[in-house]
């Protein structure tokens, strides 16, 4: 029993949380058994590069870059599905990422960021 592949929590790209042990700890994956996947959240297309490249290092198998989390925590820090309003910064991100590891990139949506306003199609 048990799923044949699960994703971390989401992971903040912001260097400045990396500081803490609890956050280290949570970049480490190359104990963990199965297939490692690790979602990362943030704006910064060179800040979401570095975590994913720390996160490979760490034995990660899988960068999942969150952009659908609806929280307003995290949106407002125009991270999670905040971000699908801005193709263009979406676009520099997943080219940031997929450049910076050598490991699948996949990528967590929602239809879009507001009911009203669906381009999911368009951001695939």
């Amino acid at each position: 029993m048990g799923a044949g592949m699960a994703v971390s929590e989401m992971l903040s790209s912001n260097p400045e949380v990396w500081r803490t042990d609890k956050s280290r700890l949570r970049m480490v994956h190359s104990d963990e058994p199965g297939i490692r996947s690790v979602q990362i959240a943030g704006c910064d297309p060179d800040d979401m590069a570095a975590a994913a490249r720390i996160n490979v290092a760490g034995g990660a198998q899988i960068i999942d870059i969150n952009m659908g989390c609806p929280a307003k925590k995290v949106n407002r820090k125009l991270a999670g599905s905040a971000l699908l309003q801005y193709p263009d910064l979406v676009k520099q991100i997943l080219h940031a990422v997929v450049n910076a590891v050598d490991v699948p990139v996949t990528l967590k949506i929602r239809t879009g960021w507001a009911p009203e306003h669906r381009n999911c199609v368009e951001i695939a």
